[in-house]
Order: structure tokens, then C-alpha cells, then sequence
């Protein structure tokens, strides 16, 4: 794990910087996440404390994280405590894989109290713990209980650190002490070695200590220069000591606070809060936005379902109104034969004129000639308006389907909490999402994704169906229009300003609806393109649907184009 009890250290180093800032605001964006909102020197931070085991993060940075207010029980204990505090210090816990953070504040008397977040960064056993100035613990995203034989975590108790793992401290050894500890495991591997005997080390350090002494990672104790190896251990110890921490990432496979000469090439980040969001924030985000979806993809999954299965149905029931013919046929049939048919005859052998085949038609010998024909009539006429009705109820099953597959495109290209409320609400306005009871705050509207092709014309690109719409009939009668050809995508406009672009800035268009389509990725797609005044919205269609004629077709690679520029 690349969060080790060094990097808690790098990172506890830069967030004591931050040490002063008001916490003004808190939130609780996961049952194991917190973001407090921090306030100095006329700046507004963001703490991010999260001890998943998937995306560890100690940081502050100075973006705002939207966050949905709908406190939990812990989140509320967490601000009564901390609102109004300020950050006393941050720093890591000698030997472990903790960051604690001190708060000064005041209790209800106003006196001064000081309050400690421990952030335990311990993987699938991280916690964030809340204690008072005595060191009880006050709350804690896990808690345990009595029958549990692990390390107590409850309510009221003392704070106490995790058992002693009975390891070293790799910078409190003398040279001569720690060459004689390589000797008595001089079979193992080095790297194993460091990281079952020294505290704080992850399996990535020892690896980068093992390279940097050997220029390998797999070497064994028996194979390596111990001096050498010793002198890399006060070299990492010496830049600990004194905070010469580097912050590195290697693309999305390790980042750490030393550079890692195993990996060779390495891209250096400006704070640890930028290397930590970087790494884990984009999988955050993409797993805060899946649970901020949940409700809208089930609506529009189930709404699918159920007019795919509505759809399939009526295909059957409309097959069945292909018999009207028939029935049409024998009431003429049982007509022209009529004065050879008594009442009682069961069947009647009759000619069909436009074949001169020969057929029999099965009578019901209870009903006269006449009424046997009436029978077929009937029949004729009720599959004749079924037929009808059918026809009209499949265009419009079709219709929301397309509609809803649309709907589905949007959500799984939304990049905000904002573009899923909009969708949100867009479905409850076309009634397939409940609205919520009580008083509503009105959502100002999400501005289009704008670009800039080569030549300086401006693009513009819905992100939701009614922003397409609004995209579309609020352009000028000469701007570009462009839509993928036959798949659900953004309306893009391009502002031609009564100008005629040039070929390059029609491709880049083209190319970005092709891009902002559910075919991204994919290459020679048609994208279709018109002038707006040619797009028509037919009365009463779902939003975002559209007809148009006078088009041209382009065919381009559903990537970003090289040049574009967002606005």
C-alpha cells in the first residue's frame, strides 16, 4: 500500500500549513468520508479526511466538493464538535499509518476544549475516529463491540493505538546494529526483510530501498552490499527526518512521496492534495456520481423494460390482426353463397375469385347464412380497429424508448452531481420520476460544454435532453447544427454568425458530436449536419427530439479533435 506511515507523515507535514483555518462547514460524502470546509486568510479549503480502502485521502485543497446535504447521526456529532473550530495541527503517529488531527474550539460555557480526528489509514481497517481533549473517543465511521477480540472502538472509551506489530525503527539503528540484523536473516529477500522488520514501510518502499541499494527489487540479503545498503537507508532516513518530501505519481499504477528510480520516469505533483485527488479523486467521483445516479437508472431501466415488454406484445397482438383479411374474405364468400347455404349447415365450399381456388369455410350451424356472414364482419371490423390502435400505441412505445434510451445515454455521460440533478428533474417533469414532497429549490440551469474550433468558432454541446432543446431553438437560423446519424447523442451547435466556416472547424464539430454520443470512441460514424432553421420540433414529442431535412453527412473518428480547445 503506497499510504505507509511515511506518507502519512508527508502528507500530516503539508496539511499542518493549513494550521489556523476555521472549519465552517462539514459533510459527510460516504460513511467513510468527511469533507470540512475551511475558511483563511480569505481562502475557502476543503479538508478531505477518507479512510477507504480504496481511495486513502489526508488532504487539503482548494476546491469546493459538492456534497449532498443529508446528514447522518455521525455527521451531525462530528459538527457539533467541530463547527467554528479551528485546525491546531496536523501530524502523523510515530510507527503507524495515522494521521492526528488536533482542533481548538469551545464547549458550551464557552470555554476553551481542544477535539482530535485520527485518520487510520489501514486499508480494509482504515477508520476516522472523533475524540476529546481526554482522549475518549466521541464517534467513529467503525465501531466495535465487546464480543469482538480485536482493539476496542466504542463510544466513551479511551483511545488506544493498534497492537504493537514488535518491529524496528528503521531510523533510530546504528550502522553497526542494522548491517548485524541483515546478517541473522541473510537468506531471505531483502525487500521482505525491510518490510517484516522496520515499522512504517510499505512493500513499495522496501522495494525502492532494495533497488536503490541493488538495482534490482527481487534481491536476496546473501547477494547484496550491505553498506551500500545501509547507506541508502540513512539517505531515506535523512530526508524524512528533515521533510524532504517529493510528491510523484507514474501515471495511474504508483504514486509515493520519493521519487521511485525503479519505475524509472515519474511526473511530479505541485502538493500532495493534488497527487491524492489526481490518483483517487476521479475514481471517487466516478463512484459518487454511480450512487447519486441509483435512483434515475432504475427509473429509467424499469421504464425501459417495461415498454420493451409492451412493445414486444403488441408486435404479437398486431401479427393476430393479420386474420382480419380472412375473416373479410369468407363474410364476402358466406354472402355470394348464400341462397346455397340452410340453417344448420356446417360447412360451405366456396371459390375465391381472385385465385379460383377452392376453400371451406366452417359454419356455425346454429346461426343463419346471414348472421354467420354478420360474424365475419364483426370480426373484420374489431381486428380492423385494433389494428389501428395497435399502430398508433407501438409509434408511441417506440417513441419513449427511444426517448428513455436517450435519457440513458445523458446519465452515463453526466460528469457532475448538477448534470444528474437536471436529468433528474427532467424526468419527473415527463413523469417518470416521482418529485419530491415539500418545498423545492429551484436548480439554475447547467451551462452547454463550449469549445473553440481552429479558426475561433464557437461550439456549443448539449449534456441533456432539454438543454439540446434549448441549445437547438435558441440558435441563430444560420448556425450549424450537427447530430450523430442514427444513434442518441448531443445537439451541437456551431455559431457560424452568418459566416461559412472553414472544412477543418466542420470536422472538429462533427467530430465532437460524434464524441459526445453513446458511439464514442468509434471510427468513420455519419454525423448528419444542417443549417438550425431545417431542425423542426414535432408537436408534443419528447425532449430533445427532433426532425430535419436538408442535410449533409459527414463521416469522422468519435474522438475529442487534437486542437479543441473548452471554453
Amino acid at each position: 500500500m503506497a499510504f505507509d506511515g511515511y506518507f502519512c507523515r508527508a502528507a500530516a507535514a503539508e496539511i499542518n500549513s493549513y494550521a489556523g483555518a476555521r472549519i465552517d462547514k462539514l459533510y459527510q460524502g460516504s460513511p467513510s468520508a468527511f469533507y470540512l470546509s475551511l475558511y483563511k486568510g480569505g481562502d475557502r479549503l476543503t479538508l478531505i479526511i477518507s479512510a477507504s480502502a480504496q481511495s486513502p485521502i489526508v488532504a487539503v485543497t482548494p476546491e469546493q466538493i459538492p456534497c449532498k446535504d443529508t446528514p447522518s447521526a455521525l455527521c451531525m456529532l462530528f459538527r457539533k464538535h467541530l463547527i467554528s473550530s479551528h485546525l491546531a495541527s496536523a501530524e502523523a503517529v510515530k510507527g503507524e499509518r495515522i494521521i492526528k488531527l488536533t482542533f481548538d474550539g469551545s464547549d458550551d460555557m464557552g470555554y476553551p476544549v481542544q477535539k482530535i480526528i485520527y485518520a487510520e489509514m489501514m486499508g480494509k481497517y482504515s477508520n476516522i475516529l472523533l475524540c476529546n481533549q481526554d482522549g475518549r473517543i466521541l464517534g467513529a465511521t467503525h465501531t466495535s463491540d465487546l464480543t469482538e477480540g480485536t482493539r476496542p472502538v466504542m463510544t466513551g472509551i479511551e483511545y488506544t493505538l493498534p497492537p504493537a506489530q514488535n518491529k524496528f525503527d528503521i531510523a533510530l539503528l546504528s550502522s553497526t546494529e542494522f548491517i548485524a540484523l541483515c546478517n541473522k536473516n541473510i537468506d531471505k529477500r531483502c525487500d521482505s526483510y525491510l518490510l517484516q522488520s522496520f515499522a512504517c514501510l510499505s512493500p513499495l518502499t522496501a522495494r525502492e530501498l532494495t533497488y536503490r541499494a541493488t538495482g534490482a527489487t527481487d534481491t536476496l540479503l546473501c547477494d547484496t552490499d550491505l553498506l551500500r545498503l545501509d547507506d541508502e537507508r540513512q539517505r531515506f532516513v535523512a530526508d524524512i527526518e528533515t521533510n524532504r518530501f517529493t510528491p510523484v505519481t507514474y501515471g495511474q499504477k504508483e504514486y509515493s512521496f520519493t521519487p521511485l528510480t525503479q519505475y524509472g520516469e515519474y511526473q511530479v505533483k505541485d502538493s500532495f492534495a493534488e497527487l491524492l485527488l489526481s490518483f483517487y479523486g476521479e475514481k471517487e467521483r466516478e463512484a459518487s456520481l454511480q450512487s447519486r445516479a441509483k435512483d434515475i437508472l432504475h427509473c429509467v431501466e424499469s421504464s425501459l423494460s417495461r415498454e420493451r415488454k409492451k412493445l414486444d406484445k403488441q408486435t404479437v397482438e398486431l401479427n393476430d390482426c393479420k386474420q382480419k383479411e380472412l375473416y373479410r374474405a369468407e363474410g364476402d364468400a358466406i354472402t355470394a353463397n348464400i341462397y346455397r347455404i340452410k340453417k344448420g349447415d356446417e360447412l360451405l365450399q366456396a371459390i375465391d375469385y381472385e385465385t379460383n381456388e377452392t376453400f371451406l369455410i366452417k359454419l356455425d350451424k346454429r346461426l343463419t347464412p346471414a348472421q354467420n356472414a354478420q360474424t365475419r364482419y364483426k370480426k373484420y371490423a374489431k381486428l380492423k380497429r385494433a389494428e389501428a390502435e395497435l399502430t398508433l400505441q407501438m409509434a408511441k412505445a417506440t417513441s419513449q424508448i427511444d426517448y428513455l434510451e436517450s435519457v440513458l445515454d445523458c446519465i452515463r455521460r453526466a460528469t457532475s452531481t448538477a448534470d444528474l440533478d437536471e436529468i433528474r428533474r427532467e424526468l419527473g417533469e415527463t413523469g417518470y420520476l416521482a418529485s419530491a414532497g415539500g418545498k423545492r429549490l429551484k436548480l439554475p440551469p447547467s451551462k452547454p460544454l463550449t469549445f473553440t474550433t481552429t479558426h475561433g468558432y464557437t461550439v456549443k454541446v448539449g449534456k441533456n435532453n432539454k438543454q439540446n432543446d434549448y441549445l437547438t431553438f435558441g440558435a441563430q437560423k444560420d448556425d450549424i447544427w450537427f447530430h450523430v446519424k442514427g444513434f442518441h447523442g448531443s445537439h451541437v451547435i456551431m455559431c457560424a454568425s452568418g459566416t461559412e466556416p472553414d472544412a477543418l472547424d466542420y470536422t472538429e464539430a462533427a467530430m465532437l458530436a460524434a464524441y459526445h454520443s453513446e458511439v464514442r470512441g468509434s471510427q468513420q460514424v455519419p454525423v448528419d449536419y444542417t443549417r438550425a432553421r431545417y431542425v423542426k420540433k414535432p408537436a408534443g414529442s419528447a425532449p430533445g427530439y427532433v426532425t430535419y431535412d436538408k442535410y449533409y453527412t459527414a463521416y469522422v473518428d468519435a474522438d475529442l479533435p487534437k486542437e479543441q480547445k473548452d471554453v
